[in-house]
């Protein structure tokens, strides 16, 4: 069995709409750092960053904790100033007060239409930099990352093993089931695929009575990174939680057993945990792109 992403995801509920961002600077001040979007960054040889370096979002909010709003930049490497894609993407904050600048070590960070968003995700009432861009593979996965620069000491707090979610791994069982379990899960998880029997038994994955017919390495079933992740301030404290969404995933990309939601938190600790979770079960489901990925058409 082929899958293209075999990296386990999370799986997170959406329940909001994204938080609006901290503090902004003076119209004067706002309108010029909005005049660098899109354009190559000024400072990328006082950086030492490739040449080819465009900003590709900007915000301004107090994230060092001085009281006074900085400028913080979303910029990657582009072949063309118009391209969507970025690759080497990094966050650089220009300090308001002494406008000198500091930059995140975020690796291999790339991706499509790369936003960026500053709220406080640790309790300290400081922005923090959320970003989110799209891989653009057919697994429908996005990067996040969420780093803070209080103190002028830029950290990555959700990087790429928060993104991988609920790591949920299972395989197809007698009964048209998927049963699996995960490390952030109390007790296993059994999902109920009789929705999509038509399908697997045209696959040759169950014959009609329910009974597995391949071998365990092509019975697999896991987890893709979040789909979505979404900045919601879940208990109207002002510090913003992360409601996300995943595909558990079966014969193929397109065959979606369930999808999980669940709602994580910045704990004390520096650890993000999962305040819920929840799974869906279909109870009619379309074949889509599977049946015509694994059978003959």
């Amino acid at each position: 069995m082929t899958k293209k992403w075999m990296k386990p995801a999370t799986f997170l509920l959406l329940a909001g709409v994204v938080g609006v961002t901290g503090l902004t600077l003076a119209n004067t001040k706002v309108a010029h750092a909005d005049s660098e979007k899109g354009k190559l960054f000024a400072a990328v040889e006082q950086l030492k960053l490739d040449k080819n370096t465009y900003v590709i979002d900007q915000k301004t909010a107090d994230v060092n904790g001085d009281k006074v709003e900085d400028i913080v930049y979303l910029v990657g490497v582009k072949e063309k100033a118009d391209d969507i894609y970025a690759s080497n993407m990094n966050l650089v904050v220009q300090d308001g007060k002494t406008k000198a600048y500091s930059k995140t070590d975020i690796k291999d960070l790339g991706g499509y239409e790369g936003e960026l968003t500053l709220l406080d995700f640790t309790g300290d009432h400081v922005a923090d930099a959320f970003v989110k861009t799209a891989t653009g593979g057919s697994g429908g996965i996005y990067n996040h990352v969420v780093a803070t620069f209080a103190d002028n000491k830029p950290a990555v707090i959700f990087g790429e093993n928060e993104n991988e979610g609920i790591k949920y791994e299972g395989s197809f069982v007698n009964g048209f089931k998927v049963e699996g379990k995960s490390a952030q899960l109390d007790k296993p998880l059994t999902i109920d695929v009789s929705a999509n029997q038509d399908v697997y038994v045209a696959a040759k994955l169950y014959d009609k009575a329910g009974k597995v017919l391949l071998t365990d390495a092509d019975t697999s079933v896991m987890t893709y990174p979040f789909g979505s992740l979404t900045p919601i301030d879940m208990d109207g404290n002002g510090t913003y939680e992360l409601v996300g969404e995943q595909r558990i995933v079966g014969i193929n990309n397109t065959d979606t057993v369930s999808r999980i939601n669940s709602v994580w938190g910045y704990q004390a600790d520096g650890k993000w945990n999962p305040w819920e979770v929840e799974y869906s079960t279909f109870v009619k489901k379309h074949p889509g792109e599977a049946i015509n990925t694994m059978v003959g058409k």
